[in-house]
């Protein structure tokens, strides 16, 4: 069993960590400052560190589940991917079909294209599939679609 540093103490919540409504209140600005970065740039300039904030956010609480499970004994790496994949998989094909269906109205015939592609590669969840050097996305970053995908892979 690996030994915690004295510094690192954890609560017994019998398999959840307990509801932080301050933990919810900076999700919500987190969220808040990317909308509105996008719906008005030049208002909400810096708008995108709202996504470092939530991926704080979601370090220091996968952590604690990760530490908490280590003290207790209970940690496995395959049943935390599965946990993970099935959090975040509905949602990723949920979005990824709503942007093929727009997509379909929307997008001349090779972005559509395009955006097939990357639809594909999307659940790797892969920073690879959105590099400047893959064949398949040779655009521009500003106008490539579903690369913020990538970030849920860090």
């Amino acid at each position: 069993m690996p030994v915690l540093p004295a510094f690192v103490s954890i609560r017994p919540t019998h398999g959840k960590i307990r509801y932080r409504p301050d933990i919810d209140g900076l999700r919500a600005l987190a969220v808040s400052s990317v909308v509105l970065f996008h719906a008005f740039p030049v208002l909400m300039p810096g708008g995108f560190i709202g996504v470092d904030v939530f991926f704080v956010i979601s370090g220091y609480l996968i952590t604690s589940i990760i530490l908490e499970r280590l003290e207790a004994q209970r940690f496995s790496f395959a049943e935390f991917y599965a946990r993970r994949v099935l959090r975040i998989f509905p949602a990723l094909i949920i979005m990824l079909v709503t942007c093929l269906i727009v997509g379909w109205f929307v997008l001349v015939p090779y972005r559509y294209e395009q955006l097939g592609r990357r639809s594909l590669l999307a659940p790797r969840l892969s920073p690879t599939s959105c590099s400047g050097n893959s064949p398949v996305i040779s655009i521009p970053p500003r106008r490539r679609s579903l690369c913020s995908i990538c970030g849920l892979s860090e």
